[in-house]
């Protein structure tokens, strides 16, 4: 279930924000306590904004609302007229199983094209993490660039072609 972030939800955000695993790929200024709590604050600030630029939702299991496992997000915020940024993270006990990344990509990049009326969404990946790789070319990115990430990009014609191919 994607939903938008509750101020209880800080205890769970920090934890799994903070986790050792978890922040393999992150640099040295994204870790720690105080960090997390800014990044939560945040979100939850965007959730306020108007108009709003930012959308980051809270993943939890159909099962319990309460319980959080991870984050998704689509920020125009700074991007290209039409274009936003997306992305997923899910708390380390859920890293390659119950095909919850896939499940939150397509819904989050339907609801971005469907609601947003996006022509395209962005993605950044650590060089290092192949399976965040595979997860975007699979959602149909192509991989554009790359500097101190990989850079990936998602044309709505190809995710409509995408769901076209699926559907046939």
């Amino acid at each position: 279930m994607l939903r938008e972030f509750l101020p209880e939800d800080v205890e769970q955000f920090v934890a799994y924000q903070t986790d050792p695993a978890f922040t393999i790929f992150h640099h040295q200024d994204e870790l720690g306590d105080a960090h997390a709590q800014r990044v939560f604050q945040l979100f939850l600030d965007w959730q306020q904004s108007s108009p709003r630029y930012n959308y980051q939702f809270a993943i939890s299991p159909l099962d319990d609302g309460s319980k959080l496992i991870g984050s998704c997000g689509i920020r125009t915020d700074g991007c290209v007229q039409g274009e936003a940024v997306f992305g997923v993270e899910l708390a380390r006990p859920y890293w390659g199983r119950y095909r919850y990344p896939q499940e939150i990509s397509e819904a989050l990049i339907s609801w971005a094209f469907d609601e947003l009326k996006l022509s395209a969404v962005i993605a950044d990946t650590a060089f290092e993490n192949t399976a965040v790789a595979r997860l975007a070319e699979s959602a149909g990115f192509v991989r554009t660039h790359a500097g101190d990430k990989q850079w990936w990009h998602l044309d709505r014609s190809a995710w409509i072609a995408r769901g076209a191919r699926q559907a046939g």
